[in-house]
């Protein structure tokens, strides 16, 4: 039995630890006229506030030829408005309209099958950067940026992944006003200034982050493989090819379709009064309509496994192995007992890093994952090899520790130790205005806020005999994905020691 009985308020998280954990969040929750959602957690030991802008929108609403426009949205939601980042807004739309116009004319010529670096649409697209050059005279570059920082601002920044696009900044108390101006005419008034320059940022930004980082290339083509059907296999980033196809009116219609305020939630957290910050969003926010045309949600599930999946990579890097199996989406009462089996097997304690490391010294590191997702989630066990480890044997020795655990049921000990990790861990998580922030807004995303206060007490809830029926039911190793990041000597010594019959 847990003796310590652990009570505190941390930002506004009330925690109190004895059989089990019982949070308490003060949340004000509210929900416009327009469909904005709005959580308020009031906090008065700090002196600012959490101030962040989600969107339920990422890469699985996208599809061919869109892939990756949320993320270079997210790089356009600082290139300013109708009046932020402008001198002469009138004088600058001109400009845009000419290069559209141009655009027009490449993208025209890139539907008859020209090449990008044929000369034509090489000379068209120095018309574009020229006129740009004039642009530039009337636009007041890094405005919203600056205006943040001038106003004390912190922890500017934005993210996209593949259910959710956030914009977020940490203020003074005296400043939430500031974040509804500027973040209410984002909303209403996005202008995508500098689009093309900026595409090129994002094509050097997925050539950096992609094409010569082996690790992050390997891992986007094995999503991509680990799904079949579902949008989750398309990369946030998105693919290169459409990135090189974006324009302004493709962009337009995807802002247009999803950043609006009915697809939208607004969380402050810190010294904030809800009843003087929420008519501020109201004042702000409401007069924005709604969406002309109402997100459609994504109807695609991945089809159930009915075979092995294998992907290998050789490349100059520390070799790798991933075992990936499907799981349900959230929310699904299994997923809780994968977050214990995730335990069990992972850190320099678990079951993985003692085996491969410690006792067979094949490896200098491995563990497992479980992943939520709104709709198809994964849990996948993985490992980094040594340069002279036979990958044949560290795979089969990633599958005898997973059918082992599918064999026996862990130690109460055991299990009793991965508990407390994984509950003082998450609790961790909710003490910094910014980590509690997301935490409520990612799981207002998968369904409700409230599903965060029950969590502690779905892992609380597994016992020992779910443990190994968990592991049966989900890695099967019949529908396993296999991936595999190898250096070719590796490989080469791999088939000298080893056959197929091994597996």
């Amino acid at each position: 039995m847990r003796r310590n009985i652990i009570t505190a308020l941390v930002f506004g998280v009330l925690i109190c630890a004895s059989q089990a954990f019982e949070l308490k969040i003060p949340v004000q929750y509210d929900t416009l006229s327009n469909g904005l959602k709005v959580i308020i957690i009031p906090d008065t030991n700090v002196a600012v506030v959490s101030c962040r802008l989600y969107y339920f929108m990422g890469s699985m609403y996208e599809g061919p030829g869109t892939s990756g426009l949320s993320h270079m949205y997210e790089h356009m939601m600082f290139k300013g408005t109708k009046r932020m980042g402008t001198k002469d807004y009138k004088k600058e739309k001109a400009f845009m309209n000419t290069i559209d116009s141009i655009d027009a004319i490449i993208v025209d010529l890139k539907n008859k099958g020209t090449d990008e670096k044929d000369s034509s649409i090489v000379a068209y697209r120095k018309q574009i950067f020229g006129i740009l050059d004039q642009q530039r005279k009337y636009m007041k570059k890094d405005e919203i940026w600056e205006t943040y920082q001038n106003n004390g601002g912190t922890y500017l920044n934005a993210w996209t992944s593949d259910e959710i696009t956030a914009y977020t900044v940490t203020l003074p108390q005296n400043k939430v006003e500031l974040f509804c101006w500027v973040e209410a005419d984002r909303m209403a008034n996005p202008v995508l200034r500098e689009f093309y320059s900026e595409r090129d940022v994002v094509t050097e930004e997925r050539r950096m982050r992609y094409e010569n980082r082996p690790l992050n290339g390997y891992w986007e083509k094995l999503m991509a493989h680990f799904y079949l059907a579902h949008p989750y296999r398309i990369p946030t980033i998105g693919w290169m090819s459409d990135i090189r196809s974006y324009t302004r009116k493709k962009m337009r219609d995807h802002v247009n379709r999803y950043y609006t305020p009915d697809n939208a939630l607004i969380v402050l957290v810190g010294n904030v009064n809800a009843k003087e910050a929420l008519p501020l969003i109201k004042r702000y926010f409401e007069p924005i309509p709604r969406a002309a045309v109402p997100k459609e949600e994504i109807v695609t599930r991945e089809p159930a496994p009915i075979g092995e999946t294998r992907f290998t990579v050789y490349n100059d890097v520390q070799p790798r192995i991933d075992i990936l199996f499907h799981i349900p989406g959230y929310p699904h009462e299994d997923l809780f007992a994968l977050d214990i089996v995730e335990g069990i097997l992972s850190g320099r304690s678990g079951r993985l890093y003692k085996r491969l490391v410690n006792e067979d010294k094949t490896c200098t590191d491995a563990g497992a994952g479980t992943v939520y997702h709104l709709h198809n989630g994964y849990f996948y066990a993985w490992a980094n090899l040594k340069a002279d480890a036979d990958p044949m044997v560290v795979e089969k020795a990633l599958l005898e520790e997973l059918d082992k655990l599918a064999g026996t049921t862990p130690t109460q000990k055991e299990l009793d130790r991965i508990k407390n990790s994984i509950q003082m861990f998450f609790i961790k998580k909710l003490k910094f205005l910014e980590g509690l922030s997301d935490q409520v807004a990612w799981f207002e995303r998968l369904g409700s806020w409230e599903d965060l206060l029950e969590y502690p007490k779905n892992i609380e809830k597994v016992s020992l005999e779910t443990v190994p029926t968990i592991v049966k039911k989900y890695c099967n190793p019949e529908f396993k994905t296999v991936g595999r990041l190898l250096q070719k000597q590796t490989e080469e010594k791999s088939n000298k020691k080893s056959k197929e019959a091994n597996y």
